[in-house]
């Protein structure tokens, strides 16, 4: 089905791409949520509609949601979908980051339970961040993972005079980077109307939805296309299944983290 463009802008060439490729790395490392780092205490609550109430640790923060971890003795049993109100506190603080939530995870870890919740007023949690609070809360939208380096995720992308088949370099709630060679790129410029369809590791679900070409950049041999997925543009109809599907990698990470942090080191 061909997309209607409502711009034409000036095509990026390879040139000017590859002079973006250390910016690009860069960007790609800021998508991640802020792990809660040793020694410091960012506490948070969970209050329900109903006036329940329980008091955890964030494991990870950012604008658009929280990863929080409470006791298993004290578990209010929310389920997915469940609507909240989080409030995020630093005990040197007086002041606290408070904001609507849902909860789109629920997973058990050791004695311990992880809410993953997303954040739907974004610009809300954004107005209350201070220059304090801003070492935990990572500002983008959304955090990025990488798929497993076993698992290959094919992506189509569909655009006015072209498509092209390759692979899910990381995806996020917001949109999703593609590996592509520069020759299957032509015609294909940012700020381009696209349709996409992919399928998460794990799931029957077929994904698809529309995007904008964000970026075009130089990476390794090959070039990386960043696609941001636009609202009401299909995608909202997955956006638990990605939450779900982020969380997990991002908890599979951590792990791979922690071990290797464990390894002993080789002596030179």
């Amino acid at each position: 089905m061909a997309i209607p463009l409502n711009e034409q802008p000036k095509p990026v060439t390879i040139e000017t791409t590859r002079a973006r490729a250390y910016e690009g790395a860069r960007e790609v490392r800021e998508q991640y949520r802020v792990e809660k780092q040793a020694g410091s205490q960012l506490e948070a609550s969970i209050e329900c509609p109903d006036g329940r109430r329980v008091v955890g640790q964030c494991s990870d923060v950012s604008v658009g949601g929280a990863g929080i971890v409470v006791p298993q003795s004290k578990d209010l049993q929310l389920v997915e979908g469940t609507k909240v109100r989080v409030r995020i506190k630093h005990f040197s603080r007086p002041k606290e980051v408070e904001t609507e939530a849902l909860v789109v995870t629920v997973s058990q870890v050791g004695a311990t339970v992880r809410y993953g919740l997303r954040f739907p007023r974004i610009s809300e949690v954004v107005k209350q961040i201070d220059s304090f609070y801003a070492r935990w809360f990572n500002r983008r939208r959304s955090q990025r993972v990488m798929p497993d380096f076993t698992t290959k995720v094919p992506v189509k992308v569909r655009w006015e005079g072209g498509e092209l088949q390759a692979k899910v370099h990381d995806i996020s709630t917001g949109g999703v980077g593609i590996l592509a060679t520069a020759d299957q790129l032509s015609g294909l410029v940012e700020k381009s109307r696209v349709e996409v369809t992919l399928t998460l590791p794990g799931s029957a679900a077929t994904i698809a939805c529309r995007a904008r070409v964000a970026g075009l950049r130089a990476f390794t041999k090959n070039m990386l296309v960043g696609l941001e997925f636009e609202a009401n543009g299909g995608i909202e109809r997955y956006s638990v299944a990605l939450q779900r599907y982020v969380d997990e990698r991002q908890r599979s990470i951590a792990k791979f983290n922690e071990a290797a942090a464990q390894q002993p080191r080789r002596s030179a």
